[in-house]
Parts: structure tokens; C-alpha cells; sequence
């Protein structure tokens, strides 16, 4: 099997990776452990009880999106749902619902397995086992996710017993470093491992689930999770130099962000940071105008693309390469989390429902069953024989965050300066517009007012890649947060 190189939020994820990998896994297979690993073991920054998408090219194939990303609950559904409102100063201040009723259908599960059928090598049985393996005897509290719950566990998580018996000691959050343990996790995933991914969405697993949350006042139903299917999507396409992008297509609107601002870009001369404003600039304006209230989203993206002349035949971030070329970039989520993890499972969950910024019109005017709106772009690039797979965290700076860093690598940076160059990124708000940026930019001939970061700061995203740049097999984490790249196999 070829060497795997793999970037993911830490060593725990790239390690899970490295023990699929020396049993036989594919580049799919190793991405696939990674983000599991990850949604498992940054507690709060994300959960197993998700969603996501996998951007996957491996030689001799097409380029495919795997679209495993939370839909709308509610199917058979009749009552009312309990939603809770909070505010927290995470970000500098973030409004959210939680608890049961936050909780939209969650696809990971489904997308995973999808995706390993696809283009797996090792067993399934041995990926859940790869991940199990990492969680059973607990694990430790990493400095993102304590960052995070320092903020988040009061208002969102103290609530739920699971949650408050692993991230809690003596009436204190825990430290970073010391362990975490979920109970029942590990079991959860060598179930789902021996009996395939539909036992999460129609077997005892699905009923324990859904008897748990409709207890705690949860929309989510028996038919919600058995009509739950993941879905291949063909990537979006973008020529952007002597680089092909593939990118998340609709009905996600990051990759649509992403490639109407590079495309913006790209008809500029001499661009820069006052270019890059500009057309970040006008994609968030045109999301905001002309996809957020759109009732088909998919429909109305296409719409966009097609205006732009960029249609082609749509959190967690995971990147791999292996030395063949075949690129995975992963990225997932589950909101800012529900505060709710059904007994016995150790799954906490996702408050997708109540992602007020990704919810236009409100929890209640979406209809059940319906792919959720997501900012999540994945992205491969490939040039010749160079490939870099690439992703972030970042919520609504996932776009700026790819933007900028596409730019230093479609410009000839390498993978790892191009993600440590200063970034961007378009504030809207009652102030009108602004930008907001790191030190180190020219900002000449940017008109809006400046809000500027001393450094490098992880509210402009955490990007991580992997890369077969010149024949060297290598990636980069982020070094805004704290990441791992490991090359495996």
C-alpha cells in the first residue's frame, strides 16, 4: 500500500489514521478514520452525532463529493419540540438554540460507510475498530476544545449527564491534557462497526437514539433516521491558473462561495489584498441576497454558478494524499453542539436545527427531510502531477480561510507557507461592511474600515492540507491552532 500523508486538529487523529493505514487502508479509508477520530475526540468543536462531506479523487476514477451532511427532522412528527436559546462570548459572541429539539438527522455515519464502499480497502468492522481503540481508555482534553467549552459548557452542556461526567472533575472543566472518557462510545462504534452504519439509522441503535431524545423533548423521528441515505454529488469544478479545483457543490453554499470569489479574483490584474476584499466582498453579498433565503438552494446556486459561467457537469478539517495521488479532504460538523448525548450511546449530538445563521427563516420553515445549508468546502487541487487535498473550520470563515490560501497556492507557494500567510475575511453587520485581517498584509486600496488582529489569530480558520507537491509526499497544519500531520503507511 502507498504512504499516506495526513492533517488533521491532533496526534490522536493522525495516529488512528496511521493504525488503519498499516492494516491495508486506502487513502479513503485512513481520511475516514481521521475525521471520526476527530469528531469523537474534540469534544464541543464537534461530535459523532454529525455531519460532513468528503471530497474524494483517487487515480483512475472521477472526482466525487460525498454528501453526508445533516437534513431538517420532523417526519411523523407531530407537537412541540424543546429548544432553548443561549448566548455565549465564544467568537465574540455567538447566539444559538440547543438541546433536544436542535437536533437535525445526523449523517456521518452514513456518509463514512458510503464512501469506504466506495473506495475502501480494509475491512469496516477494522475502521470503527481503529477509532475505538483511541477513545475506550479516555483521552486528553485538547486546548481547542477546552478553549471552546470554557465558553460552551455552561450554557450548552452542563445539562447532560454524559457530557458533565466526562468533561467535568470535582465541580471543575477539565484541564487540557487531562483524560476524557465517554461512556459507552467505544462500544457504540464496534457496534456500528460489526453491524453496518443502517444500525445507527434503522436498528435497536436508531430506537435507543430516538427514544432518548424525544424523552428530553426531540423532533427526531424513526423515519427521519431510516429515510436517512447519503449522496454522491459530482464536484464543482473551477480552472483557476494551471490549477483544477474540486469543490463542495449545492446544494452546500461554501464551495459556491469559494468559487464565485476565486473566479472574481482570477479577472483581476496584479490582485491582492484590496482584490481579495472586494470579492469576498460581493460572494458573501450575493450568498446573503440570493441563496440564504432561497427555499431550494440547490436551484438557486445553480442559478448563481450559471450567471458566473463557472456550472460544472457545495467543524472539523481532515486532508490526505497518498503517494499515488489519490486526495480525501474532509470536513464536518455538528454545529455548536445540543447539549444532549442519548443514554447509554456516548454520541453526543449536533444543534444543527438551531444554527440560527444557517437556518434563514427559522427552525420551523424548513421541511423535514430537507440537506441543511452548510458553509463546509473541502476542496482538491490538482495541477499536473501535483495534488493537494485542503479544508478548515471556521464557520462562515471557511470561505475567506480557503480563498486567501488558494490564492498563495495557485500563485507557486508551497502548501505550508501559502496556509501561514495572513488572511482576510468580510464582516457584515449593523456597522455595514468591514474586513477584518492579520498583520503582515499590504491593506492599500482596501475602502472599508479595518478591524486588524496583532498576528495570526484561529478566528481566521484553522487550514489543514496534504499534499504530492514536486513528488514530495508532506502536509501542513494550521499553526493558528493546534494540529498534527503525520505521513503514514
Amino acid at each position: 500500500m502507498p504512504r499516506i500523508a495526513v492533517a488533521g486538529p491532533s496526534p490522536l487523529v493522525t495516529d488512528a489514521a496511521g493504525l488503519i493505514a498499516a492494516a491495508g487502508g486506502s487513502v479513503v479509508d485512513t481520511a475516514v478514520v481521521a475525521a471520526l477520530t476527530a469528531m469523537c475526540t474534540e469534544p464541543g468543536i464537534c461530535a459523532p452525532g454529525g455531519g460532513g462531506f468528503l471530497t474524494i479523487n483517487v487515480p483512475g476514477g472521477d472526482a466525487v463529493v460525498i454528501d453526508g451532511y445533516m437534513s431538517y427532522p420532523g417526519l411523523g412528527f407531530s407537537g412541540e419540540s424543546n429548544l432553548r436559546e443561549i448566548t455565549m462570548d465564544y467568537g465574540g459572541g455567538v447566539t444559538t438554540l440547543v438541546d433536544a429539539g436542535s437536533v437535525a438527522v445526523p449523517g456521518v455515519f452514513a456518509g463514512f460507510e458510503l464512501a469506504w464502499r466506495m473506495f475502501g480497502t480494509a475491512p469496516w468492522q477494522e475502521l470503527m475498530e481503529a477509532v475505538a481503540v483511541t477513545v475506550e481508555g479516555g483521552f486528553p482534553l485538547g486546548q481547542a476544545a477546552h478553549h471552546y467549552l470554557l465558553d460552551a459548557f455552561d450554557p450548552i452542556f452542563s445539562a447532560d449527564s454524559t457530557a458533565r461526567s466526562a468533561l467535568f472533575n470535582e465541580g471543575r472543566l477539565r484541564d487540557v491534557g487531562e483524560t476524557v472518557m465517554f461512556e459507552g462510545l467505544a462500544s457504540t462504534l464496534r457496534y456500528i462497526g460489526k453491524e453496518g452504519a443502517r444500525v445507527f439509522y434503522e436498528g435497536d441503535l436508531a430506537q435507543s437514539i430516538v427514544a432518548g431524545l424525544e424523552s428530553m423533548g426531540g423532533q427526531l423521528t424513526r423515519q427521519d433516521m431510516a429515510s436517512y441515505v447519503a449522496v454522491p454529488r459530482d464536484p464543482l469544478f473551477v480552472e483557476i491558473g494551471r490549477w483544477t479545483l474540486q469543490l463542495n457543490p449545492p446544494p452546500a453554499v461554501g464551495g459556491v462561495t469559494v468559487a464565485l470569489a476565486l473566479s472574481s479574483i482570477a479577472k483581476s490584474v496584479g490582485a491582492g489584498p484590496a482584490t481579495w476584499a472586494d470579492a469576498l466582498v460581493g460572494a458573501f453579498t450575493l450568498r446573503a441576497e440570493e441563496l440564504e433565503p432561497h427555499a431550494e438552494l440547490e436551484v438557486a446556486a445553480n442559478k448563481v454558478l450559471v450567471r458566473a459561467g463557472l456550472r460544472s457537469p457545495s467543524t472539523i478539517s481532515i486532508a490526505a494524499v497518498d503517494e499515488d495521488g489519490g486526495a480525501v479532504a474532509v470536513s464536518c460538523s455538528a454545529g455548536y453542539g445540543s447539549g444532549v448525548t442519548p443514554a447509554g450511546t456516548g454520541l453526543m449530538m449536533n444543534n444543527a436545527v438551531g444554527e440560527i445563521e444557517l437556518t434563514p427563516g427559522g427552525p420551523d420553515a424548513h421541511r423535514p427531510g430537507k440537506v441543511m445549508m452548510s458553509n463546509m468546502a473541502p476542496t482538491v487541487a490538482r495541477a499536473g502531477d501535483d495534488v493537494v487535498a485542503i479544508g478548515t473550520p471556521g464557520a462562515d470563515r471557511i470561505t475567506s480561510a480557503l480563498v486567501v490560501t488558494l490564492e498563495w497556492l495557485v500563485g507557486g507557494m508551497d502548501l505550508g507557507d501559502a496556509i501561514e500567510q495572513p488572511r482576510i475575511h468580510p464582516e457584515f453587520g449593523d456597522w455595514g461592511v468591514r474586513v477584518a485581517t492579520e498583520s503582515g498584509l499590504d491593506l492599500d486600496g482596501i475602502e472599508y474600515p479595518l478591524r486588524q488582529f496583532d498576528g495570526l489569530h484561529m478566528y481566521f480558520g484553522g487550514v489543514n492540507g496534504a499534499a504530492m507537491e514536486g513528488g514530495l509526499l508532506h502536509g501542513h497544519a494550521d499553526s493558528r491552532r493546534h494540529g498534527s500531520v503525520a505521513v503514514v503507511g
